[in-house]
């Protein structure tokens, strides 16, 4: 009688092995979706703004505007990688370290992404256009309008610099 304890906890032990009760690691281990910006000069090349940069991100519901700082005051920036709203438009206030601002408007299309029970859903985008004010950047090119979590170039933000030696 001693014994059965031990006998039932090993039995139910050898029992609990067989069925897993979740397969969490099986999600992926980046669950988010965000939009690679790449800073390049006119000729392509990569550069890196050296100034402070801020970027404010701006969501407009029924009759409010939402602000939220998305990065604060980074410097020596060449690549950014910012969230997307599950709105259909998403738009990033870039505040330079002169004061000056640019506003980067992305439209987009959702496309939720069924993982399993115990991941949940992803958010994919497909963006439809995208446009920018001139202040600073001289243009905004669209290098890839499939979002999802794998980290890729989505954006080149182009900038015109002049040589040191011009």
């Amino acid at each position: 009688m001693k014994k059965l304890p031990i006998v039932c906890s090993l039995l139910l032990l050898a029992a609990f092995s067989f069925f897993p009760a979740c397969e969490v690691e099986n999600c992926p281990p980046n669950a988010l979706a965000y939009a690679q910006f790449n800073f390049v000069d006119q000729y392509g090349r990569s550069v890196e703004y050296t100034d402070t940069l801020t970027v404010i991100g701006q969501l407009q519901t029924a009759d409010t505007l939402i602000y939220d700082t998305l990065i604060n005051k980074s410097t020596k920036t060449s690549t950014l990688s910012l969230p997307l709203s599950y709105g259909d438009q998403t738009r990033f206030i870039f505040q330079y370290g002169n004061r000056q601002r640019d506003i980067i408007t992305v439209n987009h299309r959702n496309i939720p992404y069924f993982i399993n029970l115990d991941c949940g859903t992803m958010m994919f985008y497909e963006i439809t256009s995208a446009e920018t004010t001139t202040r600073m950047l001289d243009s905004l090119v669209i290098t890839n309008p499939n979002i999802d979590n794998y980290e890729k170039e989505n954006f080149k933000i182009y900038f015109t610099v002049t040589a040191a030696n011009e």
